[in-house]
């Protein structure tokens, strides 16, 4: 298992991003969570095996015209944890 941290910048605060990773995180497998910070980014913890975290990172990477605009995405290494029994949008 591997884990990673994802900081997102761009439109994704209140366009339904943090319901699409989950989405995403689901069909993958991902455990964790998505949640907004305060300086309008959405902070991501995705725990998996290597490549369905690779997937979810390509995945999660969106740009659509009237709904989420991903800029820029921070990908950092986390501690593994077995906190979480699915993905959470918090």
């Amino acid at each position: 298992m591997a884990a990673v941290k994802l900081v997102v910048h761009g439109i994704v605060q209140g366009v339904g991003y943090r319901a699409l990773v989950r989405g995403i995180a689901l069909n993958l497998g991902i455990k964790g969570y998505a949640k907004n910070m305060e300086d309008g980014t959405v902070e991501i913890l995705a725990i998996g095996d290597e490549s369905s975290i690779n997937r979810f990172s390509e995945m999660v990477n969106v740009d659509t015209e009237h709904g989420p605009q991903v800029h820029k995405i921070e990908r950092s290494q986390a501690e593994e944890t077995s906190d979480y029994d699915s993905f959470y949008a918090k």
